[in-house]
């Protein structure tokens, strides 16, 4: 099977790989190599198809060059010598049998095994079945998880093993639920991995619940790794004593994001009220 490597710039551009998927386009392993950049190998039989729906977002595709398969098929043109040995491999690669008799998760993000299990189970990957075609979408649920930076998902014989790697391997990861800090009103809610149990716009008290670390499978529920963020919005009242100038710059410097704001002089100084945001994360920047 011929493959290129594609690097890819975009914000977010980890969600390539799941536009791919959602067009039929296989990834067959991918890497962030930082914030806004990605690696990835595509079939080449692919590219056009590929360069149409990136090419036609946000995304800039700065290189393309052969890897595996297609990649030693270029050497052994050049090379005459070694022809035979590149057709022998492809011949023998495609002889392995299909069938998973044990699934191997490594690399430094091997930590993540209980949700990279669950992956893989949702992608109709089990013990004597076969590999599916297409794992990017199951690539992409991988590099999602906090400070993952690359995963590939490959078999050789009986063997499925998933690469898990990670930018910072002593990293802690956080567990548990996903808690309002304040009482106020949910301005946003960004959930990755995880149950929301509120919407925008909802109230909720100090020490709520906004994620759950529970979902629904079937009729089973489990237990996830939350990945979320929200932003709540609650009123302020402060005194300060200083004149109408002073009392807001102090209230912007206390509360930081603040609007709505109104003043009331007092015996003291001066009362500031208005609304203030407080921002709960866990995993997510």
């Amino acid at each position: 099977m011929r493959r290129a490597e594609l690097e890819i710039r975009a914000l977010n551009a980890f969600q390539a790989v799941e536009k791919l998927s959602r067009a039929g386009i296989e990834v067959f392993s991918a890497r962030l190599n930082e914030k806004n950049s990605i690696t990835l190998q595509v079939n080449r039989k692919d590219l056009q198809k590929v360069f149409a729906i990136l090419r036609g977002s946000c995304y800039n595709i700065k290189k393309v060059r052969p890897r595996g398969v297609s990649r030693a098929i270029a050497v052994a043109v050049k090379r005459a010598g070694f022809l035979a040995g590149a057709l022998a491999f492809v011949l023998g690669t495609l002889l392995f049998e299909r069938t998973i008799l044990s699934v191997r998760i490594v690399g430094s993000g091997a930590y993540y095994a209980a949700e990279v299990s669950d992956v893989l189970a949702r992608g109709g990957v089990k013990r004597f079945g076969s590999l599916p075609k297409d794992t990017s979408q199951m690539t992409a649920e991988i590099l999602s998880l906090p400070r993952v930076s690359f995963c590939t998902i490959g078999k050789k014989g009986g063997v499925l093993t998933v690469t898990v790697e990670v930018t910072d391997e002593n990293g802690h990861r956080a567990s548990g639920p996903l808690a309002s800090p304040v009482s106020g009103t949910v301005e946003e809610l960004v959930v990755v991995r995880g149950t929301a149990c509120v919407a925008v716009g909802d109230a909720v008290s100090a020490g709520g619940m906004l994620v759950s670390d529970e979902v629904a499978v079937g009729e089973e529920t489990r237990k996830v790794l939350v990945i979320a963020r929200a932003k709540i919005a609650y009123f302020f009242s402060a005194e300060y004593e200083a004149d109408e100038e002073g009392a807001l710059s102090r209230a912007q410097a206390e509360f930081g994001e603040i609007r709505d704001i109104s003043s009331q002089k007092t015996d003291k100084g001066v009362l500031v009220t208005g609304t203030a945001f407080a921002v709960a994360a866990i995993n997510l920047a």
